[in-house]
């Protein structure tokens, strides 16, 4: 099972440049009252994932040296499901209460199932790697990386265009 060391550093420099986006965008959006709660939610979620994927993108540099490819698999994959565990334990709580006080608008239920779901998928993606269900592990693990680029990037162009009033 070889990791494919060239992916992994690609979608770390797409995630670094997500998070200086991120940076950018929360520079710009300062004002007197700070942000609203959706464009804070947003911004949250954004960080949290493209951060996700540039330290998750980041992990095999570092095991992958070691001579036993299974523990560094084993290691990889409790760090990802760490990871999603923690998402999934503060965002869907702070989107439903998000929702219940007004801002269902602005946090459709399709948006919310496809950006937790998205969390769920790489938790039981990643548990299915450390019983060692998955034998493609490289592939799951790069598609659990690209899963966090696509939540961070559609959270971004949703602060971006989807403003609170």
């Amino acid at each position: 099972m070889e990791i494919d060391f060239r992916a992994l550093q690609v979608i770390a420099e797409v995630a670094l440049g997500i998070v200086g986006f991120s940076a950018i965008l929360i520079a710009l959006s300062r004002s007197n009252e700070g942000f609203s709660k959706p464009d804070n939610f947003r911004i949250q979620l954004l960080t949290f994932s493209a951060f996700g994927a540039m330290f998750c993108a980041l992990i095999p540099f570092a095991l992958f040296n070691s001579n036993n490819i299974e523990i560094s698999w084993y290691v990889i994959s409790i760090i990802l499901g760490i990871y999603s565990v923690i998402g999934l334990l503060i965002f869907p709580r702070k989107v439903i209460v998000l929702r219940k006080e007004g801002y269902a608008d602005v946090f459709p239920l399709r948006i919310v199932f496809i950006q937790m779901g998205m969390l769920a998928i790489i938790f039981i993606l990643s548990g299915l790697m450390l019983v060692d269900f998955i034998d493609q592990k490289n592939n799951v693990y790069l598609f659990c990386l690209i899963l966090f680029l696509i939540q961070s990037t559609i959270a971004f162009i949703r602060t971006m265009f989807v403003r609170v009033d």
